[in-house]
């Protein structure tokens, strides 16, 4: 199977994921739209309220909790501190590419 390096902020590869897993994890809009704006935070790290702010969409906080981030766990995107409110992202090139795919074929459908 093809895998990609997942790193941390130093560079450092932390662990490899299946190109098949990633596809799965962001074949669901809301799990692009968190990873989409933790690719996009300067730092590393973010708190919980901060994605909800920047994902507009405080609503389904449980749903990120029980759902969302427990699969982009798994994939190696990330750790988080439920009790704490913090999210550590580690950055994935394959997840880059495929956002960035998406974001340009959804806008020149528009």
């Amino acid at each position: 199977m093809a895998e990609c390096p997942i790193r941390d902020e130093d560079g450092v590869v932390r662990r490899r994921c299946e190109v098949d897993e990633i596809l799965r994890v962001l074949a669901d809009e809301r799990r692009r739209d968190i990873v989409a704006a933790l690719d996009g935070a300067a730092e590393s790290w973010i708190t919980t309220d901060e994605l909800s702010r920047s994902i507009g969409d405080a609503g389904w906080e449980g749903e990120l909790f029980h759902v969302h981030l427990p699969m982009l766990r798994d994939a190696g995107l990330l750790d988080y501190d439920e009790r704490e409110g913090l999210i550590r992202y580690y950055r994935c090139d394959l997840v880059s590419a495929v956002l960035d795919t998406v974001e340009h074929e959804t806008a020149s459908v528009r």
